[in-house]
C-alpha cells in the first residue's frame, strides 16, 4: 500500500499535466524582457471535410485518457481494478473487486500463501498494468535492464510473453485502444499490442515530444507547442535568477499550443485547433471534445472537434480558484483547485474539487474529505462502475494518519455523505 501511494504521489507531481492535460501557462505581465516574441492568435481550425475523413477511415481508435488519474495508468474494468501491491521485498499482482469490496491476489491456487515464485501472483519487482479487452497487460524492467511485456486473462490464468528484450525504457501508458488491443510507444515507434493474438504491429515513428491526449477516428490526438522554439530564439540570460524565470514565463505565455490528429500507422499529422497559451490555464480532450478554461474566466468552453461548435458550461465557476489539475469521471469534469492561503483561514485552507456535468453544465462542489470527517484531504477517484467510485483517501483515526482504499456510491460522493466502505485485503 505504502509503495503504491508513493508511486501515485510521484506520478501526480511529475507527470500530472503532461499525460492528458493541455494546460496553458498563466503569468503576470512584467517589465520589458530582453526580447519579446509576437503575441499568438487563438484559432480553432477544425475543418469539416478533414474531420469527416478522419472519422470515416478504415480504423477506429478510442481514448484511454479518462481511465487515468493525473498521469497514472489505471488498469480498470467495470467490475474491478488491478494493481501491484508491495509485500516487503516482492509484489503481488492483485485485483480489487468493486462488488465484494475486497483486494485479492490474482492467484487460483488453493491454499497458496503467496510468499514465493510458486504463486502465480508473485512478482519480484513492480509491474505497470493496463487492460486491453479481456486481457491484463503488465510491463516492467528485467534483471538484464531490458523491458518486457506479458499478458494474461483478466480472471487469471496462464501468462504469456508478448514483448521482450526492449532496450529502451517503455511506459505502458496506452495512447489509444483499438478492438481489444492497445497502442503504446515502443522504442520511438507506435506499436499496436494485441494480447489475444500475442502480436505487435509497429507503425510510424513518434513525433518529437509526443504527448497523447485522446483519440478521434483512426488517429491519436496529441498536443504540441512552440514554447521551446520561442525560448531558444528570444530568451537572454541576465544572471538575475528571479528576472530570468519571469522572462522565460513571459515568453512561454506567448507560445501557441496546437491540437493535432496523428495516424499511428502512416504518421500523417492533421492540425485541428490552435490557441495562445496565455489565454487558457486548462485544456484537455474528452469524447471528441476540447475542454478549455480561460485564466480568470467564470466558465468553461466545450468545442466539438467534429463540428467545430463551441458552447459555454459552468458559468458560475468561482474564478478566484487556482486550477491544479482536471480529469473526467462519470461524465463530469473533475477540477481540482486550491484556495490561496490567507491569514484568517490558515487552519481551514484546503484543496477543493468541483464536478462539472458535461451534459447539463451543473457545477457541484465536492465537500467529502478524509474518512471520518476530519482533515482536509480529498477522496480522490481511482476507478468507477455504474453506481460507485473507487477512491483513495486518509482516515481520521487517532495517531498517525493512514491511507485508505474504499468504495462509495456516486450519489453520496456528490452529496458529501461519508459512506465509504474500506477495501478488505484477502491475503
Amino acid at each position: 500500500m505504502e509503495r503504491f501511494l508513493k508511486r501515485t504521489t510521484r506520478a501526480a507531481l511529475g507527470v500530472a499535466l503532461a499525460a492528458f492535460l493541455l494546460a496553458g501557462c498563466a503569468g503576470q505581465e512584467t517589465g520589458q524582457s530582453a526580447s519579446a516574441p509576437p503575441a499568438s492568435e487563438s484559432a480553432t481550425q477544425t475543418n469539416g471535410s478533414t474531420v469527416e475523413k478522419l472519422l470515416d477511415g478504415e480504423h477506429t481508435l478510442t481514448s484511454t485518457v479518462a481511465r487515468a488519474y493525473m498521469g497514472t495508468p489505471a488498469a480498470e474494468t467495470d467490475s474491478g481494478f488491478y494493481e501491484c501491491v508491495g509485500q516487503g521485498e516482492h509484489f503481488l499482482l492483485c485485483r480489487i473487486d468493486y462488488a465484494a469490496r475486497t483486494r485479492t491476489p490474482l492467484c487460483g491456487v488453493e491454499g497458496c500463501a503467496h510468499g514465493d515464485e510458486s504463486c502465480p501472483a508473485w512478482r519480484a519487482g513492480w509491474r505497470e498494468l493496463a487492460v486491453a479487452g479481456d486481457w491484463l497487460l503488465e510491463g516492467g524492467m528485467e534483471q538484464d535492464g531490458t523491458w518486457s511485456l506479458d499478458a494474461q486473462p483478466l480472471g487469471g490464468g496462464e501468462r504469456k510473453n508478448v514483448l521482450s528484450g526492449v532496450q529502451e525504457y517503455t511506459s505502458l501508458i496506452p495512447m489509444a485502444e483499438e478492438e481489444g488491443s492497445l497502442w503504446i510507444a515502443v522504442e520511438g515507434k507506435a506499436a499496436r499490442v494485441d494480447p489475444a493474438a500475442g502480436t505487435v504491429e509497429y507503425g510510424a515513428a513518434l513525433p518529437e515530444g509526443f504527448q497523447p491526449v485522446g483519440a478521434l477516428g483512426g488517429c491519436i490526438l496529441h498536443r504540441t507547442s512552440d514554447g521551446d522554439a520561442l525560448l531558444n530564439e528570444y530568451y537572454k540570460a541576465t544572471g538575475d535568477l528571479a528576472a530570468d524565470e519571469q522572462q522565460q514565463q513571459d515568453i512561454l505565455n506567448r507560445a501557441t499550443a496546437t491540437l493535432a490528429a496523428w495516424d499511428p500507422r502512416t504518421g500523417e499529422d492533421t492540425p485541428l485547433a490552435q490557441w495562445a497559451a496565455e489565454e487558457y490555464d486548462l485544456a484537455l480532450v474528452w469524447d471528441g471534445k476540447l475542454l478549455r478554461h480561460g485564466a480568470g474566466r467564470s466558465n468553461f468552453e466545450v468545442t466539438d472537434l467534429a463540428t467545430g461548435g463551441t458552447t459555454a458550461l459552468g458559468e458560475n465557476w468561482p474564478a478566484e480558484q487556482t486550477i491544479q489539475t482536471a480529469y473526467v469521471r462519470d461524465g463530469r469534469l473533475m477540477v481540482e483547485t486550491v484556495w490561496k492561503p490567507e491569514p484568517d483561514n490558515s487552519d481551514t485552507w484546503k484543496e477543493c474539487l468541483f464536478a462539472l456535468d458535461l451534459q447539463s453544465g451543473e457545477l457541484t462542489e465536492i465537500t467529502l474529505r478524509n474518512h471520518g470527517g476530519q482533515g482536509t484531504a480529498l477522496a480522490r477517484i481511482l476507478g468507477e462502475n455504474a453506481d460507485n467510485f473507487y477512491v483513495i483517501c486518509s482516515t481520521a483515526w487517532e495517531g498517525k494518519p493512514e491511507s485508505l482504499m474504499a468504495m462509495i456510491s456516486k450519489a453520496d460522493y456528490y452529496a458529501g455523505v461519508d459512506s465509504m466502505e474500506p477495501i478488505r485485503d484477502v491475503f
